[in-house]
């Protein structure tokens, strides 16, 4: 089932018995835990780093036999300490293995800009599939990327693992051009654990197709996590994420390839 991370435009001006009736069955499946208060900013030891200077949240394409590309979410480019690198992205914006749909090809590009800056025919490791429950890190894909690309537009893993309670982090949407001020939304860290990561937005936005967008430590300037999915708390999004150290280990615990359109479940 391709679960689609949408949220209709006006929601966010509606009283919140409303939005859930109008996204009960698309975002708010399933809420996560309930904005607590803030947590304190935390003692960070980890180094300094510096935001991404370009463009490192990208739109992601499909496309099936048959038909042109459609843009289905978002994604993003981490290189491993191995040097690999490698696109992430969600499984619930893919239907994968479906012999009546075959999925040919998933392209990353940079929103506004015409042209794909990746394109991708391998996976790398077992996809996952689309979350039903509060463990996001059941949802992911890995792609195996075949050729060299500019390191500025890769982000590096936190070595963390995942941020901190309390800790401040951006969300690089990929839908929204890098020009733009809206680039990087800003949120404060509620809660981590090994399956999931929450953040509360500053400020609330449309957040269509997002998914799969990377989250930043605004501490490190690297990836902490993946966004999967969110719930609307009065007039403020909680969001969802895929924890960081997951993809990477597994990324790095992939034995093998697959290409994308000859893979079955």
């Amino acid at each position: 089932m391709n679960v689609k991370f949408v949220l209709r435009g006006l929601i966010l001006a509606l009283p919140a018995a409303v939005v859930l009736t109008l996204i009960g069955f698309s975002l708010m499946r399933v809420v996560g835990p309930p904005p607590d208060p803030t947590p304190l900013p935390p003692t960070i030891l980890a180094p300094r780093g510096r935001p991404p200077a370009g463009p490192v949240g990208f739109q992601e394409w499909a496309r099936y036999r048959g038909a042109d590309y459609r843009l289905v979410g978002s994604g993003f480019l981490i290189r491993l300490n191995d040097g690999q690198t490698v696109g992430v992205t969600t499984a619930h914006s893919l239907s994968i293995g479906n012999p009546g749909q075959p999925l040919q090809q998933i392209a990353f590009g940079v929103a506004g800009e015409t042209g794909f800056l990746a394109e991708f025919d391998t996976l790398l490791g077992q996809p996952g599939h689309a979350r039903r429950g509060e463990d996001m890190t059941v949802d992911y894909v890995l792609l195996q990327l075949d050729r060299s690309i500019d390191t500025s537009f890769m982000l590096t893993p936190d070595p963390r693992g995942a941020p901190q309670p309390g800790e401040r982090v951006w969300l690089i949407n990929g839908q929204t051009s890098a020009k733009s001020d809206r680039r990087m939304q800003a949120g404060t860290v509620q809660s981590v654990s090994h399956t999931a990561m929450w953040v509360l937005m500053d400020r609330s936005f449309y957040p269509g197709l997002a998914s799969g967008s990377p989250f930043v430590s605004q501490h490190t300037g690297q990836v902490v996590g993946m966004l999967i999915a969110g719930s609307v708390r009065g007039r403020r999004l909680l969001l969802g994420a895929h924890p960081i150290d997951s993809i990477v280990r597994l990324a790095e615990s992939a034995e093998r390839s697959f290409t994308i359109e000859g893979y079955r479940r």
